[in-house]
């Protein structure tokens, strides 16, 4: 097992050409350069399972190309920016056990490719939002343990293909949406 630590140097920006970029389960601390945004070509990020902290760049949403972006297991803060909605090719979006804040976006629902969407354990308030209906290819969606409020949107009834949804923990009032009833029954 590596142990990696220090910082992400900015000059990682400069590596136009990089596809995949894993560098997990590592001790890298400090935040996540702004630079990262220059890796165009960046289908795959993943910085899980390490001590990041800072905000997560807004820079990410010139990464038109990304499909996995996995920053779980850190110590980031700060809002999901609102950008994370132009990376429509997102199939997995892993944001949980941080310490990130503010509402979820509602941007979030731009990612009609998306398979999962993990934003647990985290410090995120406000309403679940409506447009989360719109990730009709979701099949994970994981917001437990945050301090999110008010209804379960009905919008969660358009996701027909959920398997799994993870809500406990959070403030959440009001029935359970009858449109539940849309999701598929396990095959």
């Amino acid at each position: 097992m590596n142990q990696i630590s220090g910082t992400i140097p900015p000059q990682i920006g400069s590596i136009k050409k990089l596809e995949v970029f894993h560098i997990f389960v590592n001790q890298l601390n400090g935040s996540i350069p702004g630079e990262i945004g220059h890796l165009r070509c960046l289908t795959e990020l993943d910085f899980s399972t390490n001590i990041l902290n800072g905000s997560i760049p807004v820079s990410l949403e010139n990464l038109n190309n990304l499909s996995y972006l996995h920053l779980y297991e850190n110590q980031l803060s700060g809002s999901i920016p609102a950008g994370i909605g132009k990376l429509v090719n997102l199939v997995e979006l892993h944001l949980d056990t941080n310490q990130l804040t503010g509402h979820i976006t509602p941007e979030i629902g731009n990612l009609i490719n998306a398979k999962s969407f993990f934003a647990s354990s985290n410090k995120l308030s406000g309403p679940i939002p409506a447009e989360i209906g719109k990730m009709k290819s979701l099949k994970e969606l994981s917001l437990f343990e945050n301090n999110l409020s008010g209804p379960i949107p009905k919008t969660i009834g358009d996701l027909t293909e959920l398997k799994l949804l993870h809500l406990h923990a959070n403030q959440l009032s009001g029935p359970i949406p009858s449109e539940l009833g849309n999701l598929k029954k396990p095959e």
